[in-house]
Order: structure tokens, then sequence, then C-alpha cells
């Protein structure tokens, strides 16, 4: 299988901690390493995919990403205060250009933009973040004397944070906390009245959906075929491709049912993401867990479910690809075996629209144009 030799600026970025955690974990032994002639530490990525599932494992919370943008003089006193939090590693830059690429690869939930009131490259930079709708997620922090009326962008008290240029650390580092705390709230279990086990790593692989930039996209065509082609294989009239949000089962596609989503405690496939086979209810009716589920004793009528993980290029569980009968069967081996491999199809064709989203996010004109137009 293939293991790619990586660096320690990739293990940290694949961990999402800074480079001086990641050479500290090395230094420690926590993670396996050698020098190159040159003198450079180099690690495997198997080491470090370990590492992470050893972190997850013990409920450690990774550290959450600050993206930094602003002149290069001025730089220093928001990355100082903002490092020495453990909650969060920082990456910074001063080309509105560079923050833009860095913004749509790596999805940051916090974006901290040093912004006066004439500063018009700043706040076109800040249009361009709040304007995408893979940042959907992203709170952005103005620093500055910002006197501009931000409604006509459509910004949101919500997503945007205004603080004096002449904010203390502490009132910096405060705002960072809060919405770092409201973020981990919204994705902790406790959060969402789910039945039955969650996921141990349940806070990283929301992490990994949100980074993911697919809820609330469109329907496209290539998904629509996989449902269908499921729902006629294996003979159901319902098949779903589901995302599992904080509070919310969200359908990227779904043949034979007109919702595009239901509340993430009725959703069967909380129970599909923590097996690596496929969950089977034959008959939900008599099924302790889901007898008295809204969407057993109501619409849809299910009595019959059996869904296949959906995962990233890490492995998280996103969701799962799903086929639902209002009759209570079963399925032969060879179907259980036709589902998983459609859900890995479906799996190949998510992480190949991240990897797409990530190269369209690298072509310079194309971010470009975004930071260029007209107000």
């Amino acid at each position: 299988m293939d293991d790619p030799i990586i660096t320690t600026r990739e293990a940290a970025e694949l961990l999402g901690v800074s480079i001086r955690t990641a050479q500290t974990w090395i230094e420690q032994n926590a993670l396996d390493s050698w020098k190159t002639p040159g003198g450079h530490r180099r690690v495997r990525r198997s080491a470090v995919i370990d590492l992470k599932a050893r972190l997850a494992g013990e409920k450690v919370q990774l550290p959450s990403l600050v993206l930094v943008h602003a002149p290069q003089h001025r730089l220093r006193r928001y990355v100082e205060p903002l490092d020495l939090l453990p909650e969060c590693t920082v990456r910074a830059s001063s080309d509105p250009f560079a923050t833009l690429l860095t913004a749509g690869y790596l999805l940051p939930p916090v974006i901290l933009v040093d912004c006066e009131a004439d500063d018009d490259e700043c706040l076109r930079l800040v249009r361009a973040i709040i304007g995408h709708p893979s940042l959907g997620h992203t709170h952005v922090i103005m620093a500055g004397d910002v006197n501009r009326d931000v409604a006509r962008w459509q910004v949101t008290a919500r997503r945007v944070h205004v603080i004096a240029a002449n904010a203390s650390s502490v009132a910096l580092e405060e705002i960072v906390r809060r919405l770092f705390d409201g973020a981990r709230e919204s994705m902790h279990p406790a959060a969402t009245p789910l039945t039955g086990e969650v996921a141990g790593n349940e806070s990283q692989r929301l992490m990994a959906v949100a980074a993911s930039g697919l809820v609330d996209t469109p329907a496209e065509n290539a998904f629509d075929d996989i449902t269908r082609l499921a729902a006629t294989m294996l003979e159901a009239p319902i098949a779903l491709l589901t995302v599992l949000t904080p509070d919310r089962q969200w359908f990227k596609s779904h043949w034979g049912l007109e919702t595009g989503e239901t509340p993430r405690s009725w959703a069967f496939c909380n129970y599909t993401i923590l097996q690596d086979e496929v969950f089977v209810v034959e008959d939900a009716t008599v099924d302790l867990r889901f007898a008295e589920n809204p969407l057993v004793t109501g619409e849809p009528h299910i009595r019959f479910y059996a869904g296949a993980n959906i995962r990233d290029a890490q492995g998280y569980a996103l969701g799962s690809l799903a086929i639902i009968d209002r009759r209570p069967r079963s399925l032969l081996r060879s179907q259980r075996d036709a589902l998983a491999t459609l859900g890995r199809l479906a799996s190949d064709r998510i992480n190949l629209r991240i990897r797409e989203r990530q190269l369209r996010w690298a072509m310079a004109p194309t971010a470009k144009r975004s930071l260029t137009m007209d107000d």
C-alpha cells in the first residue's frame, strides 16, 4: 500500500497542529522519524495517521486553525498571542491572494483580517471569503476601524466580528476562544440528542465534514446516478447519499424521497458510521433502536434499511449510501457486497470533488478574479 514520506510541515497540517507542536511530538518520540542527509526530518504518513487516531481515542481535542491576514509589520501582534493558545494553530500571510488560496484549501473555522477603513484590498478579501459557499462555516474577525456598510455584503453578526485595531491581546484571545467554544459545543455529541453510541472521534469526524465543503451544495448528476443505480440494483424505492452534520442528516442525493434532510437524531446512519461493514435493519418496527423513530412511525414509514459508509481520503465517515424499503426484507451477501462497492464509488467521487475544489482554489487566475470583483 502507498505510504509516502512526508515533511514535518505536511505532518503538522495533517494533524491540524502547528509545526512547532509537530516537532515537539517528534522529539518526544510520539512520531517515528529520521533525518535526511541534509538534516531534515521526515516521517511516514501512516505514522501520522496512527498518531491522529490515538489522539482521537484519548479524546484529545486537536487545535483548530486560525488564518491571520495582516501587513507584514503587524503580523506579530496577532500571531504571537494566538500561538500561545493550546486550542488553535496559526497560519499567517500578508498577501491577500495567498490568504484566499489558503482559506479555500484548508477551510479554516476562523480568519482574522487586519482591515483599515480605507484598505479596499482587504475589504475585497473579506467579501470574497464571506461570499464563497465553501467558506460558509468560516467566521471572520475584522480588526480595524471598519466604517463601511458591511450589510451590503449580506454579512450577519453570526459570521463577522469587528474588533478595534488596538484591541488588547486578551480581547483577541477572548473572541477566538468564544468562536472555538461555540463551534466545539455544536460539534460535541451531547449537543445532539442521539441514541446509542457515538464515535470516539466524532469531533474530528465533524471537522472532516466541514472541510469537505459538501453540505448545502447543489445536486449533481454524478451522485444522483449512484443513488438511482443503488435503488435499481437492490430493488429499493428509496436510496440516499447522506452527510451527517452536528444537527442534520443532509442528503447530497435523494432518490425516491422529496425531503432534502432530517434531524440528525432521526438518522439510521448514526449507526452505519460506527462500523466498517454494511449496516442492515430488516424490520425497524421490531428493533428497539428504531421502533419509535419518526421516520418509522410516520413518512416515509421505513421498515428496511441498509447503509454503507462514505469516507473521505483520511478515512473519516462523512455519512452513508443507504437504501430504504417500506416493507421488511433482507439482503443477500451479494447484495451487501454490491452496496459496499457503490459506497466506495460514492466515496471516490466525493474525494474527487474535494480535490477538484482544492485545485480550483490553487488556480491563480480564478482566485485573483475573485479579489478584483467590483463592489
